[in-house]
């Protein structure tokens, strides 16, 4: 039987192994790696298709807008399938 520290603990002064883990690095992120993260986490930018070919490679193609959404925007996205006849008959009975 060989006893490598004192008091037989293995010279790690009592501390198990599992309390001794290595801290895991963090991955090497390029900017532009970390723009696509930041630019779907933030909606700025949305998955338009995915790809597989023959060869099982997989291409995402991703669409977004650098530009902020106004006001006029989001009315659009609102009336966007009335028609311009109905548009101006709502703003005249207005």
């Amino acid at each position: 039987m060989r006893i490598n520290g004192k008091n037989g603990n293995n010279g790690n002064n009592g501390r198990s192994r599992a309390k001794s883990k290595k801290r895991t690095s963090l991955p090497n992120l390029s900017p532009q790696e970390i723009a696509v993260i930041v630019g779907i986490l933030t909606n700025a930018l949305e998955v338009e298709s995915v790809l597989v070919d023959r060869d099982q490679k997989v291409s995402i193609v991703l669409a977004g807008s650098l530009r902020r959404r106004t006001e006029a925007d989001r009315l659009d996205e609102e009336i966007g399938n009335v028609s311009v006849g109905d548009l101006i008959n709502a703003l005249i009975r207005r």
